[in-house]
């Protein structure tokens, strides 16, 4: 990102990739438990998410902006929720609800990063055809429940 290799760049871009990370983490998860009825829409998320990051980190790799795949602790704490939650209740349609706010969280993670990225960079664009895609996604979702 020759235009936007300052900290707080990479700090707005690390923190959405982390993001994006963590979710993907607790969706593989989630899958494996969920209801036959909410699974596709878990599966459309879990692939966008998916293809996220792997564009975000092709294209911060050929601009010699490397980002970090580790994730960070929440993964954990999406993967311990999925748990807590398939114990107590069905992972269903009624469960999607709470998914698609949560994936709003993803939304303004995105407008952050979004934010940060000077318009006439290429990550700029994809990020923006990335959240408009899961909004997207998030109305199928709250339509469906």
């Amino acid at each position: 990102m020759p235009n936007t290799t300052n900290h707080t760049l990479y700090n707005c871009v690390q923190s959405l990739f982390d993001t994006l990370i963590d979710i993907s983490e607790g969706y593989d998860l989630l899958l494996e438990r969920a209801d036959p009825t909410a699974r596709p829409y878990i599966a459309d998320l879990a692939t966008q998410h998916k293809t996220a990051v792997e564009k975000i980190d092709a294209i911060a790799s050929a601009q010699v902006f490397e980002l970090d795949r580790s994730g960070t602790l929440m993964s954990e704490v999406h993967k311990v929720a999925v748990k807590l939650r398939d114990m107590f209740s069905d992972i269903d349609r009624d469960a999607l609800e709470a998914i698609a706010k949560g994936e709003e969280n993803v939304i303004k993670r995105y407008d952050d990063a979004i934010e940060c990225l000077s318009q006439t960079d290429e990550l700029h664009d994809e990020l923006i055809a990335q959240r408009d895609a899961l909004r997207t996604a998030i109305v199928k979702i709250f339509e469906a429940v």
